[in-house]
């Protein structure tokens, strides 16, 4: 029997692109992909390679271009006329969830009532949208068949917002993660003397990574603010690296933090090219120290990274991580901002222990794509 799952997602995300390499297509699936963005991405060729078949939304829809909750129903409506002519489908699945993506996913399901329908929160969507975009949501997902979050600590946030109902149908599923066999692979052959050497940076200076990406959230300007308290003697002696590779296109934004990270008399970089796994595990590995501070996570996979290679770990006091106290792995935690270049200093002379390798090692065993597989086929019946 075919099984042919239509994908409601980012086609841009490689979140995506992972999930559907490491998960659907090696399981026999035919995919097709109906990206939520609606713009085309860099990803698409490698898509059709692999024989996922992209959706592309044709509906102009000029009469209603003024009146925009009518065009809105009116595009889910032809859209999910046109997407049944790709299936029928096995699986209806939507990754990262809103009221107009979920509509599109029941009026496919209405289509396809023998379809399972899997809904997925990836984090954001579920801890930062309004109550409002929450409401909207429920009636959706009190009729679809699955709903999946990425932390324990979220099930009850799908309790609070959606009832209980929901919270009963809810599972806790993980994306795999892929770079940590490309860390093994860098560390292999490179000490970290020659990571940092790839990217420019001096030997002998450590590597202070502040956030993964361009988003404000990371508060990358407050972090750069705060470590002018240090002492200049300390700040020429450390190499400042800022990843802003993805996550924004406010170009004011980007150049205000290159400003301030360059008004620092640490050693600077900025990155600013697509890093595929390879350059990703060098970075990771070149890290003595990592700052997370963003408001919100759902165990990003940077976190597990930069823990994974060896770096010095410092998140804020708000992110909780039920998967780090289940495998023992600590880090330094801070509630201010304030606190952060006091806790850096620190952090970098401190080395980790054989035990705390040994514990950041289980990471690979619990998140690679091998270990999290069957836990999303079960909901594929």
């Amino acid at each position: 029997m075919s099984k042919r799952i239509l994908l409601i997602a980012d086609s841009g995300s490689f979140w995506t692109k992972r999930y559907i390499e490491n998960l659907l297509l090696p399981n026999g699936w035919e995919v097709v992909l109906f990206p939520i963005w609606k713009r085309e991405s860099r990803l698409d060729g490698d898509y059709r390679a692999q024989g996922v078949t992209v959706y592309r939304d044709r509906h102009t829809l000029p009469v209603l271009k003024h009146i925009p909750r009518l065009r809105l129903w009116a595009r889910v409506a032809l859209n999910a006329r046109s997407l049944q002519a790709l299936g029928p489908f096995t699986v209806i699945h939507n990754h990262y969830l809103s009221q107009r993506d979920l509509a599109l996913g029941a009026a496919v399901r209405r289509k396809n009532p023998e379809a399972d329908w899997v809904c997925s929160f990836w984090g954001s969507d579920l801890l930062r949208s309004t109550g409002l975009e929450l409401k909207r949501m429920r009636r959706y997902l009190n009729r679809c068949d699955h709903i999946t979050v990425h932390s324990a600590l979220h099930v009850q946030r799908v309790r609070d917002a959606f009832g209980e109902a929901a919270a009963q149908k809810t599972a806790l599923v993980y994306f795999g993660q892929t770079i940590f066999e490309d860390i093994d692979r860098v560390r292999a052959k490179n000490d970290k003397a020659a990571c940092k050497a790839h990217f420019g940076l001096p030997a002998d200076k450590p590597v202070i990574c502040l956030g993964y990406n361009a988003s404000p959230t990371h508060r990358h300007l407050q972090l750069l603010e705060g470590l002018r308290t240090l002492p200049e003697e300390t700040l020429a002696g450390w190499s400042l690296v800022l990843q802003m590779t993805y996550g924004s296109d406010d170009d004011s934004y980007f150049e205000n933090v290159r400003e301030a990270a360059q008004s620092l008399p640490c050693h600077t970089l900025l990155l600013t090219e697509f890093m595929d796994g390879t350059e990703s595990a060098y970075l990771r590995l070149a890290a003595d120290a990592f700052v997370l501070a963003i408001p919100t996570d759902a165990f990003s996979a940077s976190l597990q990274e930069y823990l994974y290679a060896g770096a010095q770990v410092l998140r804020a006091s708000w992110l909780r991580y039920p998967q780090l106290e289940e495998l023992g792995i600590e880090t330094a935690e801070f509630s201010e901002l304030s606190e952060v270049p006091a806790l850096l200093t620190a952090a970098l002379g401190h080395e980790l222990t054989l035990a705390e390798k040994n514990k950041r090692a289980m990471l690979a065993q619990k998140y690679s794509w091998k270990a999290v597989s069957d836990g999303w086929l079960k909901l594929y019946r």
